[in-house]
């Protein structure tokens, strides 16, 4: 049914997003044939309904990282993995930004992850009463130009460390996106260290390069060498997003 729904759009003549559940429905039975499915959709169902909470968006980045061994190499220009999507056939929800039940350090995690993941930006809430800081976290450039970045290259978790998680994105340019991702739910901020040299199989900052952080604010890190270190402070289940 979805290769012969995609062939009768195609033959409309008109430019469609074909977004399709196959490997979501095909899971239970077999591993789906991503290679096929990318043939016939542009973005493609993976994991259950997202809902406005934090567990919600855990059990999505836990499940993504699992799999991401067969997931993230087909991930292109024209495919895309979907984490996640609402089965109400007259709504897409995914970013549940700007509703109810995440923090801010939450809202900020699922915008950082998206982006990293390479997901399909769907907004889900009520643009009558959006908050200004959800509105602002929304309409970040920089964080949709790592999401739409034209390499179109899924990003992947590369370590994990107790409760941190450690994400990286290939970018063009020969520059990467970088996620260090704070899954602890209680206590205060906690610091993160990570050595430079392990980025981009240690190609990122060889010899030596600049570090902007995109999320939770912006601003200059700096210029490292290839065998520095970085030291960032990251709340609990919140996320540091960087551009090195």
């Amino acid at each position: 049914g979805y290769r012969r729904m995609s062939l009768a759009l195609n033959k409309t003549g008109r430019s469609i997003v074909y977004s399709c559940e196959w490997p979501f429905y095909l899971r239970p039975l077999k591993q789906p044939n991503y290679t096929e499915i990318k043939q016939y959709c542009n973005h493609w169902r993976n994991f259950f309904d997202v809902y406005d909470s934090w567990s919600s968006i855990k059990s999505i980045l836990d499940w993504t990282a699992l799999h991401q061994d067969s997931i993230v190499k087909i991930a292109g220009p024209g495919g895309w993995n979907d984490p996640d999507m609402a089965s109400i056939c007259v709504s897409l929800s995914q970013l549940v930004i700007g509703n109810f039940g995440l923090s801010q350090d939450q809202a900020v995690t699922q915008m950082a992850m998206w982006a990293i993941m390479a997901a399909p930006l769907f907004m889900s809430n009520d643009l009558r009463h959006i908050s200004p800081e959800a509105k602002r976290l929304l309409q970040n450039k920089e964080v949709i130009a790592i999401n739409q970045d034209p390499l179109g290259k899924q990003g992947y978790q590369i370590s994990k460390d107790k409760n941190f998680e450690l994400w990286e994105r290939p970018l063009s340019g020969r520059a990467y996106a970088v996620a260090v991702l704070n899954q602890q739910e209680i206590g205060g901020p906690r610091s993160f260290t990570l050595s430079l040299s392990f980025l981009g199989n240690g190609l990122a900052c060889n010899p030596a390069c600049s570090i902007q952080q995109i999320l939770p604010t912006s601003r200059d890190c700096g210029v490292y060498s290839w065998v520095s270190f970085l030291s960032v402070e990251v709340n609990p289940t919140g996320t540091v997003l960087l551009r090195v």
